[in-house]
């Protein structure tokens, strides 16, 4: 076997030298990556409240967002139990969604109780923000009739709506939506717009306050104004609390909803680079 001449001393620290400045590179990356998953673990939901938020669940990941809904509307009470929103991402900039309501409407001359039609979507990133060019998201809707009641309607109805945000700091945001509904039980197409302004005053406290509107051409336009709090039990867990009112053919409705939101990761991420 032979042997090779032994290093100098001068040799021996610049070795050292060496792996120093390798270590420190992999602390530096290492740290870079986790700043990184903690902004993948940013908890982002669509309740409570009607503006939706132009962000999407990311691959290996879904959400379930559920609660109660209750309306004091003209001609009785109308209650939403449990009212249940489910996502799953994708691709980095798309997700999948299924929503429906357990209903109770007394507001007929008989009360009536069943399941809401379902509603199946996709949500699409479109636009980063960039300046005062917002967050962009469309929100495609496809509203499915799942029987024969009153409840449902005659026939498939959809949604479009563009979602926008601009954060103007780490606490500072606010998210608007504008869109048209199709829901199926007339022919008549509904213009809605939405306004909320969100404030973060601790990492686990989130409020809101917001304005929205669904404009019909013949039948009756509804104006209301909402806010509410949310509240981050886990990195994964969200409590929501809020409360309403809306004007509905010159007559006060009012709503509250509460609700839990849960995040499940199914598999690691991928970083983007």
């Amino acid at each position: 076997m032979m042997v090779g001449p032994k290093p100098t001393d001068l040799e021996l620290l610049g070795f050292i030298d060496e792996m120093k400045r390798n270590i420190f590179a992999l602390f530096i990356f290492y740290s870079c990556n986790l700043f990184a998953q903690d902004q993948l673990n940013e908890l982002t939901v669509d309740r409570p409240g009607i503006a939706e938020s132009p962000y999407t669940v990311r691959p290996g990941m879904f959400q379930l967002e559920t609660g109660l809904d209750y309306y004091d509307r003209l001609g009785g009470e109308i209650f939403f139990l449990p009212v249940s929103l489910f996502r799953v991402g994708l691709s980095e900039n798309s997700e999948f969604r299924i929503s429906a309501k357990n209903v109770t409407n007394n507001t007929f001359d008989e009360s009536m109780a069943g399941i809401s039609p379902v509603s199946l979507g996709i949500k699409t990133h479109i636009i980063h923000q960039n300046g005062w060019r917002p967050e962009t998201d469309i929100l495609v809707n496809v509203i499915v009739p799942i029987g024969n009641s009153p409840l449902q309607p005659g026939k498939l109805g959809h949604e479009v709506l563009l979602l926008f945000q601009n954060d103007f700091s780490e606490k500072y945001a606010i998210n608007y939506n504008v869109g048209l509904i199709w829901d199926g039980f007339s022919e008549e197409s509904i213009f809605t717009t939405s306004l909320c302004f969100n404030y973060l005053p601790t990492e686990k406290i989130g409020l809101f306050a917001e304005y929205f509107n669904f404009i019909r051409y013949r039948d009756a336009e509804e104006f209301g104004i909402d806010g509410g709090l949310t509240y981050l039990l886990h990195p994964h867990i969200q409590a929501d609390a809020s409360v309403g009112f809306s004007w509905v053919d010159q007559e006060i409705c009012y709503f509250i909803s509460t609700g839990l939101s849960f995040r499940v990761v199914r598999s690691k991420p991928k970083l983007q680079h």
